[in-house]
């Protein structure tokens, strides 16, 4: 209490002085940048005033910081990934840990199950994804080795095929029931940051440092078109729920909308004033929400790239921003140690903060939509309540 009362005293010592400063300045750009430092400072007074979102069930704890946390498709099961060189299985209900930890070598990035929620395949830092039981956390098939760190890997919708990215360069395809390489590696110029399929299935997109987006043809590995041409590294890419349009997030402080049939841009670039580290379309295709290094996440209209609604402001960078299953709610997770629920279509907060005691670096809603899980620096992961939220936001 006593250090929280110091911290929200600094604050408004820190408010007072900005106020002051907007009156002082008379350079236009200087107090534009001071008025957005009065914004963020008013945020961080007001988070200390609320209280936190409940949660329930038991706290999932590693023994270093939490990198990643998924849903199995049912809802029934969390994976995590940790800088510990594990990651978990935990009961989604009960927050229970479930079977054996899936250990690796090095930093474990990311896990994913399968479309059929029989396997999981992590990525790790020691240069190999792996596919595991998804009930035991037992190892099943061979490492996917690639030769420098993993930092993705994702299946197929079919579930018979994964896709990892590396930062050898390369993005390869494998079997999913044995880790038997299935094509020759899909190269780019500089470090891969991501790959991932289409809904489809048909396509595959890398995303790197390069500055480009490529896409790939699944069956073959072979390219096709022309590369997406950025300005700064590309972070990540998602396509849309029909595989027709694909959405880059990059470090061009914007994010963009392209034809994946054809690799054209289409619309405006969706601008913020840092890295844009993640963007993601909604469920029904027609927006797109971004997460940004600005300290905010913002949404916008899929079909132009014009904004929707309000900026969606954070006291620190924000890390990732996820629709809900019904579209209807965005949840963000940020460096200012909380996630936060926004309503859709305004961009305004809907419910309190769910805080951690470090930066919150993933949210995820369940499959259902009524819980959400966070993953954070403070070596937890949560889940929390939201149905709350879902009935206040739904009326009597």
């Amino acid at each position: 209490m006593k250090m929280r009362a110091l911290a929200q005293a600094e604050a408004e010592k820190k408010l007072t002085e900005a106020a002051l400063a907007i009156e002082r300045e008379k350079c236009y750009e200087k107090r534009l940048a001071t008025a957005k430092t009065l914004r963020r400072l008013c945020f961080t007074l007001v988070a200390f005033a609320v209280i936190a979102s409940p949660a329930f069930g038991q706290t999932m704890e590693h023994s270093r910081e939490v990198n990643s946390a998924q849903f199995s498709p049912d809802g029934r099961w969390i994976v995590t990934t940790s800088k510990d060189y594990t990651a978990r299985l935990w009961d989604a209900t009960t927050g229970q840990a479930m079977g054996q930890p899936m250990q690796h070598e090095g930093v474990v990035v990311s896990a994913r199950f399968s479309p059929d929620g029989r396997r999981v395949v992590t990525a790790s830092e020691d240069n190999t994804a792996r596919l595991w039981e998804a009930t035991t956390g037992r190892a099943a098939g061979e490492p996917m080795q690639h030769d420098g760190p993993v930092v993705s890997a994702w299946f197929s919708p079919d579930s018979k095929r994964v896709v990892t990215a590396s930062a050898d360069k390369t993005a390869r395809l494998w079997d999913a029931a044995t880790g038997k390489a299935l094509s020759e590696p899909m190269e780019h110029p500089r470090e891969v940051n991501s790959a991932q399929f289409s809904p489809d299935g048909r396509w595959i997109v890398t995303t790197s440092k390069d500055y480009t987006a490529r896409l790939w043809d699944a069956a073959t590995g072979q390219p096709v078109g022309k590369p997406m041409q950025h300005k700064g590294v590309v972070v990540s890419a998602q396509f849309s729920p029909d595989s027709k349009r694909l959405v880059t997030a990059s470090g061009e402080f914007a994010a963009r909308l392209w034809d994946a049939t054809t690799g054209q841009a289409v619309g405006k670039p969706m601008q913020h004033e840092s890295w844009v580290v993640s963007a993601q379309f909604s469920p029904d295709g027609r927006r797109v929400v971004t997460a940004s290094w600005d300290h905010t996440a913002r949404l916008w209209d899929a079909a132009t790239g014009q904004p929707v609604g309000q900026p969606m402001w954070h006291a620190a960078e924000v890390k990732s921003a996820q629709f809900s299953p019904d579209g209807r709610l965005v949840v963000t997770a940020s460096s200012d140690d909380t996630a936060q629920l926004w309503d859709a279509t305004t961009g305004q907060a809907a419910g309190d903060p769910m805080r951690h005691d470090g930066p919150v670096v993933s949210a995820q809603f369940s499959p259902n939509g009524q819980r959400v899980f966070t993953a954070s620096s403070d070596y937890t992961a949560r889940l929390w309540d939201n149905t709350l939220s879902v009935a206040a936001r739904s009326g009597p």
